[in-house]
């Protein structure tokens, strides 16, 4: 059995999706495009630009720019320009992602099985995805989020809420990511006092809690300063892990990728492991969402990092993902599987089948 561990569906871009208004939903847009790797550039001419006509990168203040759409592209409007980048992947037309686009991209790829995530800037879609794993039962299943910037708002209501869909048909887990949590105001680590009546209720015995790490401290985005930045958050997993033994942990995306880079390889260092000395923390593998601009299919670049995963962390604790159908930027469904099915001959069958699928329906106890 082939399961993305790592994938997306998501209403198009125009409905409010869960915010109070689509401008609201454009604001949470602004905030991840600001940061975000995929080139900028000007579209009158097509010269390059950057994120600085959406954010001062001084104060960290957002602009304030008109958002409307070119050729399909997110634009913006800023100090007389019209902006864009190529968030969305081209095939995208309408700015959405529904079920029936998903299943079909995994029939054709030869995927069983896919996982939902959601992110702030698509929407609040609990709704949306249980929806879309309902249509597909045997095919999808979901992440709960509640936003994270309001969990301390009221605790007892975020509570509720997060246990009511939890008790849903096809969700696999509670996805909790520390940048939205910061950008809310919170000083103290998600990991606090002040959080921790809402992760005794979440954090039950056998239950899987995904964690995106990356990209937590707004300032250190997608740079090698985030490595310092993405080892502390690490460590506020490992003493969540403390606190809740009995409960699995999924590190998404991966470690951030690009930010080991070093001479055209991706170069780990030791402090990366330390986390894993929890024997039921994991690590999702998305490689080509995060360097599919900086390497060509099949990224050979990662297999000595990918070597160091199996030989530090074991096959049986890794999972295959892949950002779909974002992840179309730079290949196609197929390569992303192509990757651990064609190439990396140093896998064994069992490790393959571990990273492919093993370790992904372990965690959500589907038969395989």
């Amino acid at each position: 059995m082939i399961i993305d561990g790592h994938a997306y569906c998501f209403p198009p871009r125009d409905e409010a999706a869960g915010y109070s208004s689509v401008e609201e939903k454009w604001l949470e847009f602004q905030r991840e495009m600001s940061g975000h790797h995929q080139p900028v550039w000007r579209v009158r001419d097509r010269a390059p630009a950057d994120n600085s006509t959406l954010i001062n990168p001084e104060t960290r203040e957002l602009h304030d720019v008109q958002f409307t759409v070119h050729r399909n592209r997110i634009t913006w409007d800023y100090e007389g320009e019209t902006y864009t980048k190529q968030y969305y992947p081209p095939m995208l037309y309408r700015g959405d992602a529904p079920a029936e686009l998903l299943v079909t991209e995994m029939d054709y790829a030869g995927v069983d099985i896919a996982l939902l995530h959601t992110s702030t800037q698509l929407g609040r879609l609990n709704d949306y995805l249980a929806e879309a794993a309902s249509q597909y039962p045997d095919r999808l299943k979901w992440l709960v989020n509640i936003p994270e910037a309001h969990i301390l708002d009221d605790p007892d209501a975020a509570m509720a809420e997060a246990t009511r869909w939890l008790a849903t048909d096809g969700a696999a887990g509670y996805q909790f990511h520390a940048k939205f949590y910061y950008l809310g105001g919170n000083t103290e680590p998600w990991d606090g006092e002040s959080m921790r009546p809402f992760w005794d209720a979440i954090a039950t015995p056998g239950s899987t809690v995904y964690f995106t790490l990356l990209g937590a401290r707004d300032e250190s985005r997608y740079t090698v300063a985030e490595r310092d930045t993405y080892i502390e958050e690490q460590r506020i997993l490992a003493r969540w892990m403390e606190r809740y033994p009995d409960v699995n942990a999924v590190i998404t995306h991966g470690f951030p990728w690009r930010s080991y880079v070093e001479d055209d390889r991706v170069v780990l260092t030791d402090d990366l492991w330390d986390v894993f000395e929890s024997p039921r923390c994991h690590l999702q593998l998305l490689f080509a969402i995060q360097i599919g601009n900086l390497f060509e299919y099949p990224w050979t670049e990662t297999e000595a990092a990918l070597q160091q995963c199996i030989e530090r962390i074991g096959a049986d604790r890794l999972i295959y993902g892949t950002d779909m159908p974002m992840v179309g930027r730079f290949c196609t469904y197929r390569q992303t599987l192509g990757q651990y099915l064609n190439h990396c001959k140093f896998l064994s069958d069992s490790e393959r089948q571990s990273i492919i699928g093993g370790t992904a329906a372990r965690l959500m106890g589907i038969d395989t």
